[in-house]
């Protein structure tokens, strides 16, 4: 027969549990306002591992200090190592190994903000694609031209807002513009 615990004994769980989970957010410097999550994260992996629990062998409060224990080890390794992955680093930093490099120095400013980030960047690649926009603008007719131009400078949100035309024609109007694209050889941007 499964074991279930009684009302006083789940209150008592749920203090240890907020105990543990307050440990995790002054360890892994986390927002307060997440207790309540880490609190229902350690009592959902107690309650998966109750039925282990043999009440011949121990106390219900030391079985779910371990079990609060061990997981909270988990989610502190698993909070550091993704704010490790994530740690701002700056173009001033030094290169490992790059004698006296910096970050900023291995990335080319015509590579741009994406290379930065990791995104593959091809300069053969970027001229063809800009050579292919510049023979598809030719194709266009010329009252889409004054939308392209403006596409350079602003979002089509903000285009809506300040255009005097509704904001389902401006995107009827960009719908058919990335068709005349496509059918011209430019596919929309991944």
């Amino acid at each position: 027969m499964p074991f279930t615990p009684t009302r006083p004994e789940t209150n008592a769980l749920q203090r240890s549990a907020d105990r543990v989970a307050l440990r995790i957010i002054r360890t892994c410097r986390i927002p307060r306002h997440e207790q309540e999550d880490l609190r229902q994260d350690l009592l959902t992996d107690l309650f998966a591992r109750l039925k282990g629990f043999d009440p011949a062998r121990g106390d219900l409060g030391a079985f779910a200090a371990a079990c609060f224990d061990h997981r909270a080890i988990r989610l502190t390794e698993r909070i550091l190592r993704g704010r490790a992955t994530m740690a701002p680093i700056s173009l001033d930093d030094p290169q490992p190994g790059g004698q006296g490099l910096t970050i900023g120095d291995s990335v080319a400013e015509a590579d741009g903000y994406g290379a930065w980030l990791g995104q593959p960047t091809d300069a053969f690649a970027a001229v063809e694609r800009r050579i292919d926009l510049d023979r598809a603008l030719g194709t266009l007719p010329a009252e889409t031209l004054p939308l392209c131009a403006e596409l350079t400078e602003r979002s089509p949100h903000e285009l809506a807002k300040a255009s005097p035309t509704s904001r389902a024609t401006l995107y009827r109007h960009l719908r058919e513009l990335r068709l005349r694209l496509l059918v011209a050889g430019i596919p929309a941007a991944a």
